[in-house]
């Protein structure tokens, strides 16, 4: 088998797991009703660059740089997702504003107006697969998506 077309099988999974991860978040969101916390909404962007990315990799195979592109999106993946699970897991606080601080708000009206907007909180797990948080499981994904791409971009240069 030619190193290009190794490279299309390539960005065709690309393609096709970020196609499947993008709209499996949009149906446990909107059909399932599991609200995204804001950690679950970031780690959707490097799927949403992956799959432009992977597309145009599938026009011009050849490309290392498009491979080392696909690795560091990937790597940013799996360091995003590493922190989410570490603050499910309580090893340590999120940076970001994670928790629902709406009952701090003293006036009636902007009380209830701020329950509309309510962000879960990052430290729990509302929606699991066969009890693995979609943290979890894109850490794993991201890791070896990362290593794959590594290793093909490494041939690929050689």
């Amino acid at each position: 088998m030619t190193l290009e077309r190794k490279f299309k099988i390539f960005y065709s999974l690309i393609i096709l797991l970020c196609l499947s991860s993008i709209c499996y978040a949009f149906f446990v969101e909107y059909i399932l009703g599991y609200k995204p916390c804001i950690l679950c909404k970031y780690q959707r962007a490097p799927y949403i660059l992956a799959l432009i990315i992977g597309l145009i990799g599938f026009l011009k195979p050849l490309k290392e740089r498009i491979i080392f592109f696909i690795f560091l999106i990937f790597l940013i993946s799996m360091i995003l997702s590493g922190y989410h699970v570490g603050i499910e897991q309580d090893l340590y606080q999120s940076i970001f504003n994670c928790s629902d601080d709406n009952f701090s708000i003293l006036e009636e009206g902007k009380l209830l107006e701020s329950l509309i907007v309510i962000n879960p909180d990052c430290r729990n797990v509302n929606f699991a697969v066969f009890g693995v948080s979609l943290a979890t499981i894109n850490f794993v994904l991201s890791f070896v998506i990362s290593s794959v791409s590594y290793y093909l971009y490494y041939h690929a240069k050689n």
